[in-house]
């Protein structure tokens, strides 16, 4: 429930009082599980990462084999999907999560390393141009729906967008 909140209104838009009333819960009942909404970004963020991570896993075990980026976007596309409300978390919150938790000895360095392997690979310079393209398109073909346009497609059922961002993909990746 926060994470919708923090979708609509923003990290710093959202208050505890909130988020308890969404849950339908009192704000004490809240405290009894965070200290403060710090804390519940903090498990949101953690969340983020596990997931981003994941997905960096994927395509850095696919190499540089075409062959397997296919089959790893197979899998990202489902986790993307999966997790549609924490990647609009932190599209939407990004700049406020940094600044929360730049300090923080463990979120802090997971968030500013947390680009690098995808960064790695697009940018591999033994990579054949057309292959990072391609690979680049890809990776945005499926995170555009998902993402940064997801308003626009907000009518589309998850298995239509499952089949045409697989579609897109796939003939992206098509040598």
């Amino acid at each position: 429930m926060a994470t919708e909140l923090f979708i609509t209104q923003g990290y710093g838009g959202t208050s505890l009082r909130e988020i308890a009333e969404r849950l339908g819960i009192s704000k004490a009942a809240i405290y009894y599980h965070f200290r403060s909404k710090e804390d519940i970004a903090r498990v949101v963020v953690e969340q983020i990462m596990e997931v981003n991570g994941g997905i960096a896993d994927r395509l850095t075990v696919a190499g540089k084999d075409s062959a397997a980026w296919q089959r790893a976007f197979e899998q990202i596309i489902e986790i993307a999907l999966a997790n549609r409300p924490l990647f609009l978390v932190w599209d939407r919150n990004d700049d406020a999560f940094h600044k929360l938790f730049a300090d923080d000895p463990v979120l802090g360095p997971q968030i500013e390393a947390q680009g690098e392997p995808l960064a790695n690979l697009f940018a591999d310079p033994t990579l054949p141009p057309e292959d990072r393209i391609r690979l680049g398109c890809a990776f945005g073909a499926m995170m555009g729906p998902l993402v940064m346009f997801t308003t626009f497609y907000e009518d589309l059922s998850t298995d239509v967008l499952r089949d045409q961002i697989r579609t897109t993909v796939s003939a992206l990746l098509a040598q």
